[in-house]
């Protein structure tokens, strides 16, 4: 008879190749097949219970083969809501059927036609195309003052597009519904002739006219079409056409409109001599008003006010507002009569600065609060949406997405949207992906409507059960055998990290977004059981661009099954983006993996305790002791035990003493920590075996009869064993 020490050795040294061997067994193939074909198929625990073949399966799977009979029971453990710690299965001090439960998903996953996670990127993106416009503006302004400057007659304007358009857009004029020469004829209209063509647009109450009479004015075009200056405008022309474009395109007030009222303002308040100059410049007042926050007052409100003498406690800035228009009157220099004091400007350099700062301050105030209430209205309304033809009845939803994907509005009809809305975005032959617009792609991504335009279940890297599970075996890994108070703050930070991972996995749509962020990936890896520390940027990419359909891929090469499992987890296709094609109804594909390989690891040991018990246990110890938290673990295992008993020479009276001096003896004998130590771990194992032999083995060699007279002693096999373990 071989040894357990031999046996358990030729097993383990390649377990790979030994689980291998077990799913060839005609038998056992037969039964995985069946698994993997039909687990798919199911949509019921009763459809589920009802197929023995399967649900056997799944059972031994587990470790709760003893329980198959018990239908009623497991019925009760597959209906648990895992994400309460009240539900049945949570209840159970036996992880197995807590684990069972988590490898199916048997409650319907609650649909969600936008989660937190979308409606934020969303309302990012909106923030960030608000922000954008303001390099827009600037871009396109930036384009209109250098190049109008070049045009030698008006039909070098009109054939310009972009700056033509720039020219309308500032008049509020659509010049789609208009003609080249329409164009021609009102900008070289002569606007002090009655009888020119824009005047008599005018008077006939054309459509548009004064904003064209407004565009005729802005230019300085002969009849003929040639310039009548040295430039098609003026700067001073040039300098209103910009800021009225700026004010027309600008949905909220802009960096740039700072900017260029700030350099307006600081050009013109050196030329202002008296209050009335200031007040009637529409910019200058305004910005004046927007810094000092005085509303709408009126031109001759402020005119008594700057003109009070601040000294005076009777004056009119005094005894009407305080302080606080006497600190106004003080940052101008405007005498009694409202003339510029002599040898003054209308501002020093500190109240310039002073007035500059108060316009940065507030100048978006207004704007900011209207930005804000739009948003939560969006918010609120979202609350209250069922289905995609809410959300496009809702003009705050539209206005949402006709900003943040930068859609005119009437670029798109409600048909159109409606069809984008409901595209899958995994579907290259949907609505969204055929038109190959960007903007409808990326909205469609956004939102999880079914193609009937209803709420469905988010598609997402890892579904909301295998979050919250990944999750929750983080923390519980991260905190395994430590001690208060360390143990506290450890978790403390785990449950930080596994928040985070369950806000950010939301979010990610593809291999590279995830491997982007090892804190993410992290918490994944160590909720398996392993360390990241030990992870290379390198061996992840690896194996998520493994074909896991392949034995012969990176992944499926590795000796731990559970780097496979922990890809077949994420919802990716082979070229690294999300699909819908690996999820399936009552499992996941990465739970039918990991239940195929619990099949085939329980198999073989249940195999190898045909011709030897004790390789059974070492095997089940080797599988089961790195999911041990503390001594009490241990000692709630019987076959665990058995190890620990045999390993350590207790007999089975060990088991009879009191269950916190058991835990007091393992602790002192045994470092748990160290069975998350693969190597140490082979250590025990290897030392257990030799104890078992040593202990329990009788062996059937004539020569070993003879040198001890006919009885049964230690192998020759086993000598050599327990020679290398002391060494």
């Amino acid at each position: 008879m071989v040894s357990t020490y031999l046996s358990y050795n030729l097993v383990n040294r390649d377990i790979k190749a030994s689980l291998e061997r077990t799913v060839s067994d005609p038998l056992v193939a037969r039964q995985t097949e069946y698994f993997k074909e039909n687990i798919g198929k199911v949509s019921s625990v009763e459809e589920f219970l009802d197929d023995y073949q399967l649900y056997s399966y799944a059972m031994k799977a587990h470790g709760l083969e003893e329980m198959t009979y018990a239908k009623a029971f497991m019925k009760k453990v597959l209906d648990s809501d895992l994400s309460d710690e009240d539900s049945f299965a949570n209840q159970l001090t036996d992880e197995r059927y807590r684990n069972f439960a988590a490898s199916f998903q048997f409650s319907t996953e609650a649909t969600d036609l936008q989660t937190d996670s979308q409606q934020a990127i969303l309302l990012e993106r909106y923030e960030a195309s608000l922000t954008a416009q303001s390099d827009t503006l600037e871009a396109d302004a930036y384009y209109y003052e250098t190049m109008i400057d070049k045009i030698t007659n008006v039909s070098g304007l009109v054939n310009n597009s972009r700056l033509m358009t720039f020219a309308l857009d500032a008049y509020g004029i659509d010049g789609t519904y208009y003609t080249k020469d329409h164009l021609t004829q009102i900008l070289t209209s002569d606007t002090s002739d009655p009888g020119s063509y824009v005047n008599q647009m005018v008077a006939n109450g054309t459509a548009n006219a004064a904003s064209f009479l407004k565009l005729a004015q802005a230019f300085d075009f002969n009849t003929d079409g040639t310039l009548s200056g040295a430039t098609a405008q003026t700067a001073a022309q040039k300098e209103a056409t910009v800021s009225l474009y700026v004010d027309e395109e600008q949905i909220y007030v802009t960096d740039y409109y700072r900017q260029r009222e700030r350099a307006y303002y600081e050009q013109k308040i050196s030329t202002i001599t008296t209050v009335d100059e200031l007040t009637a410049d529409t910019r200058l007042f305004t910005y004046v008003r927007t810094a000092f926050e005085l509303g709408s007052m009126s031109a001759s409100t402020f005119k008594q006010i700057v003109t009070s003498d601040t000294s005076d406690p009777g004056s009119y800035a005094a005894t009407n507002g305080g302080d606080a228009w006497v600190a106004i009157a003080g940052k101008f220099n405007f005498a009694s009569d409202g003339t510029v004091d002599a040898g003054m400007s209308a501002q020093g350099s500190t109240q310039l600065a002073s007035t500059h700062s108060g316009f940065s301050t507030f100048y978006d105030d207004a704007d900011a609060e209207r930005k804000e209430a739009l948003t939560e209205l969006f918010k609120t309304n979202m609350a209250k949406v069922e289905n995609v033809d809410d959300l496009l009845s809702d003009t705050a939803a539209r206005l949402i997405l006709q900003r943040t994907f930068g859609f005119e509005s009437n670029e798109f009809s409600v048909r159109e949207l409606r069809q984008a809305l409901t595209s899958d975005f995994t579907d290259p032959n949907s609505y969204a992906n055929k038109s190959k617009d960007s903007r409808l792609i990326e909205m469609s991504k956004l939102f999880n409507f079914d193609s009937e335009g209803n709420a469905a279940v988010p598609l997402q890297a890892h579904n909301s059960l295998t979050a919250t599970m990944i999750a929750k075996q983080y923390v519980i890994n991260e905190v395994r055998f430590l001690e208060e108070p360390e143990k506290t703050e450890v978790r403390k930070t785990a449950t930080e990290k596994a928040e985070n991972y369950q806000e950010k996995i939301q979010s990610i749509d593809t291999v590279s977004e995830l491997l982007a962020d090892r804190d993410v990936i992290d918490v994944v890896i160590g909720a398996f059981g392993l360390d990241p520390a030990e992870v290379t940027d390198d061996f992840l990419k690896q194996i998520f661009a493994s074909d896991l359909s392949s034995s012969k891929s990176f992944v499926n090469l590795q000796s731990d099954s559970r780097w496979a499992e922990l890809v077949a987890s994420f919802n990716f296709d082979a070229s690294g983006n999300l699909t819908r094609e690996t999820i399936g109804t009552v499992q996941q594909r990465g739970e039918t993996l990991e239940t195929v390989n619990k099949y085939l690891r329980q198999t073989l040991e249940e195999t190898e305790g045909e011709s030897n018990e004790a390789v059974r246990l070492a095997l089940y110890f080797q599988r089961t002791a790195p999911t041990i938290t503390d001594a009490y673990g241990l000692i709630a295992d019987d076959a665990l035990m058995a190890v620990f008993r045999t390993t350590f020479g207790y007999t089975d009276d060990f088991s009879n003493m009191d269950v916190d001096q058991q835990a007091r003896i393992i602790e002192e004998d045994m470092e748990l920590a160290d069975l998350q130590d693969p190597a140490k771990l082979e250590r025990f194992l290897q030392r257990y075996a030799a104890m078992y032999d040593t202990e329990y083995a009788t062996y059937d060699s004539p020569a070993l009869s003879i040198l001890s007279g006919g009885t049964a002693g230690i192998s020759a096999d086993l000598l050599l064993s327990l020679a290398q373990l002391k060494a």
